[in-house]
């Protein structure tokens, strides 16, 4: 899953029936301070309809303007439904100024 961003170590216990929660935020800086913003959140997605979403937002949000005190997308994949921060599967950051994503660590 190179191509999906930085994957989960657990990457292959993935069970088959596999349930992912994409959730796309917005980061802005108001008086020196990092705020997370959810702009979207999609749940309960198979593997297939998860790949074709992820791709389909990359897609949208490399050309989406940023808020003013924006500073980057993030999106984020999550397995199952009750997901929290160590169930990451994916991440990317897209920064303002850049039509690049860029995967990160957790």
């Amino acid at each position: 899953m190179r191509d999906y961003g930085q994957t989960n170590i657990f990457d292959h216990v993935i069970k088959e029936d596999e349930t992912f929660v994409i959730v796309v935020q917005e980061v802005t800086e108001q008086n020196g301070q990092l705020h997370k913003r959810v702009l979207r959140e999609y749940p309960s997605l198979k593997m297939e309809g998860m790949k074709n979403l992820f791709d389909h937002l990359r897609d949208v949000y490399r050309e989406e303007a940023f808020s003013a005190r924006g500073k980057y997308f993030d999106i984020t994949i999550y397995t199952n439904e009750d997901y929290a921060g160590d169930n990451i599967y994916a991440h990317v950051k897209r920064y303002r100024n850049s039509k690049e994503w860029t995967t990160t660590s957790k």
